[in-house]
Protein backbone atom coordinates (compact mmCIF):
# COMPACT_ATOMS: atom_id res chain seq x y z
CA UNK A 1 0.00 0.00 0.00
CA UNK A 2 2.77 2.45 0.96
CA UNK A 3 4.61 1.78 -2.33
CA UNK A 4 1.56 3.17 -4.15
CA UNK A 5 2.31 6.61 -2.69
CA UNK A 6 5.91 6.71 -3.98
CA UNK A 7 6.55 10.13 -5.47
CA UNK A 8 3.61 11.65 -3.57
CA UNK A 9 4.06 10.89 0.15
CA UNK A 10 7.36 10.05 1.85
CA UNK A 11 6.99 7.66 4.80
CA UNK A 12 9.90 7.38 7.25
CA UNK A 13 10.75 6.82 10.90
CA UNK A 14 12.34 9.63 12.93
CA UNK A 15 13.50 8.91 16.50
CA UNK A 16 11.22 5.87 16.54
CA UNK A 17 8.19 7.89 15.43
CA UNK A 18 6.49 6.91 12.14
CA UNK A 19 6.16 10.05 9.98
CA UNK A 20 4.79 11.08 6.59
CA UNK A 21 5.48 14.19 4.54
CA UNK A 22 5.03 15.38 1.00
CA UNK A 23 7.56 13.85 -1.35
CA UNK A 24 10.74 15.99 -1.46
CA UNK A 25 11.14 17.99 -4.67
CA UNK A 26 14.28 19.39 -6.19
CA UNK A 27 14.75 23.13 -5.71
CA UNK A 28 13.17 25.34 -8.33
CA UNK A 29 16.30 27.50 -8.62
CA UNK A 30 19.85 26.40 -9.46
CA UNK A 31 22.09 25.51 -6.52
CA UNK A 32 24.39 28.26 -5.27
CA UNK A 33 28.11 28.27 -6.02
CA UNK A 34 28.88 27.56 -2.35
CA UNK A 35 26.65 24.46 -2.38
CA UNK A 36 28.20 23.19 -5.62
CA UNK A 37 31.70 23.62 -4.18
CA UNK A 38 30.82 21.18 -1.37
CA UNK A 39 29.78 18.36 -3.72
CA UNK A 40 33.29 16.92 -4.31
CA UNK A 41 33.80 16.53 -0.56
CA UNK A 42 30.52 14.66 -0.14
CA UNK A 43 31.34 12.53 -3.19
CA UNK A 44 34.74 11.60 -1.77
CA UNK A 45 33.23 10.64 1.58
CA UNK A 46 30.51 8.54 -0.05
CA UNK A 47 32.93 6.83 -2.43
CA UNK A 48 35.57 5.98 0.18
CA UNK A 49 33.43 4.60 3.02
CA UNK A 50 33.65 1.09 1.58
CA UNK A 51 37.47 1.37 1.56
CA UNK A 52 37.62 1.87 5.32
CA UNK A 53 38.63 -1.31 7.16
CA UNK A 54 35.91 -3.21 9.01
CA UNK A 55 37.69 -2.50 12.30
CA UNK A 56 37.60 1.25 11.71
CA UNK A 57 33.98 1.09 10.48
CA UNK A 58 33.10 -0.66 13.75
CA UNK A 59 34.84 2.14 15.66
CA UNK A 60 32.61 4.65 13.83
CA UNK A 61 29.55 2.53 14.72
CA UNK A 62 30.64 2.56 18.36
CA UNK A 63 30.99 6.37 18.25
CA UNK A 64 27.51 6.64 16.72
CA UNK A 65 25.89 4.39 19.31
CA UNK A 66 23.39 6.29 21.41
CA UNK A 67 23.29 9.26 19.01
CA UNK A 68 20.98 10.18 16.16
CA UNK A 69 23.87 9.79 13.72
CA UNK A 70 25.07 6.79 11.73
CA UNK A 71 28.69 5.68 11.46
CA UNK A 72 28.78 7.05 7.91
CA UNK A 73 27.40 10.41 9.13
CA UNK A 74 30.35 10.76 11.52
CA UNK A 75 32.79 9.68 8.80
CA UNK A 76 31.31 12.23 6.37
CA UNK A 77 31.45 14.96 9.03
CA UNK A 78 35.19 14.30 9.31
CA UNK A 79 35.59 15.07 5.62
CA UNK A 80 33.51 18.23 5.85
CA UNK A 81 35.25 19.74 8.88
CA UNK A 82 38.69 18.67 7.67
CA UNK A 83 39.51 16.13 10.39
CA UNK A 84 40.18 13.40 7.81
CA UNK A 85 42.09 15.60 5.36
CA UNK A 86 45.34 14.71 7.10
CA UNK A 87 44.76 11.05 6.31
CA UNK A 88 43.08 11.10 2.90
CA UNK A 89 42.96 14.49 1.18
CA UNK A 90 40.20 14.83 -1.41
CA UNK A 91 42.83 15.73 -4.05
CA UNK A 92 44.67 12.45 -3.46
CA UNK A 93 41.40 10.52 -3.72
CA UNK A 94 40.65 12.12 -7.10
CA UNK A 95 44.11 11.11 -8.39
CA UNK A 96 43.74 7.48 -7.34
CA UNK A 97 40.33 7.05 -8.98
CA UNK A 98 41.13 8.70 -12.32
Amino acid sequence: MIDGFKGVIDFYVWCGIPCARTWPRPPSEPRSKAVKEQWPVFKAAANTWHLVSPVVQQAYRDMAAGTNMTAKDIYTRGFINGTLRYYMPVDDYEETTA
